[in-house]
């Protein structure tokens, strides 16, 4: 599930911001991830995620993650996923 916020805590100025939740196994592999695109397992959403957005990842308690992507660094990587579907 994708989620837009509107954010204005830091700047003051109003974003929006794509954010997805990972949720894993007991033994660290990807149970489920938000917006996963269908030509991609769920492993690799999160791998193509963390190499391109990494600075927007946050771990937490019970095996969960959470990115809060800029707008523009999600529609990037979705981009760039596409054409790898027709690959």
């Amino acid at each position: 599930m994708l989620t837009l916020v509107k954010s204005d805590k830091i700047s003051g100025k109003v974003s929006d911001e794509a954010l997805i939740h990972v949720r894993y196994l007991s033994s660290g592999e990807v149970m489920t991830i938000d917006k996963c695109p269908p030509q991609l397992t769920a492993r690799e959403w999160r791998d193509l995620l963390l190499g391109e957005a990494s600075a927007y990842y946050q771990t937490f308690a019970g095996a969960r993650g959470f990115f809060r992507l800029p707008r523009h660094v999600y529609d990037s990587i979705l981009a760039n996923v596409t054409p790898m579907a027709a690959e």
